[in-house]
């Protein structure tokens, strides 16, 4: 019998450095931070509103990437418009690409500065 999943919660990243990371997160995207228990281990946790979060992990290096620029693991978010976004990372000299799912629908796709894939994709 499989497992019945109630709702998607969390994502995790690993970052290199948590104050550069939040600069990125916080800085640029806009999330809010949320409060995180002492693991013995920096990080920070982000609310991505409707109960979902994003939590960032330090570690001393990074796993491998892919070299291509919209295939890696990754998340993916909904936003009302990428023509906001792309002029918000234009605005802070952010690189990012801009692709296209199966149905033809538009993404764009940036890289934290560790290197972490975020997709943003237009609401349904």
């Amino acid at each position: 019998m499989p497992l019945k999943i109630e709702q998607f919660h969390h994502a995790g990243f690993l970052v290199t450095d948590v104050p550069r990371a939040a600069k990125f997160y916080e800085g640029i995207l806009g999330l809010k931070a949320l409060p995180r228990p002492d693991f013995g281990f920096d990080g920070r946790w982000y609310d991505l509103g409707n109960g979902l979060q994003l939590h960032l992990m330090e570690t001393k290096s990074m796993p491998g990437m892919t070299d291509q620029p919209r295939f890696d693991r990754h998340i993916a978010l909904s936003v009302a418009s990428l023509d906001e976004v792309a002029r918000e990372f234009d605005s802070h000299g952010v690189e990012y690409s801009m692709g296209s799912g199966r149905a033809g629908s538009p993404q764009l796709f940036v890289r934290d500065p560790d290197g972490n894939m975020i997709e943003f994709r237009p609401v349904a």
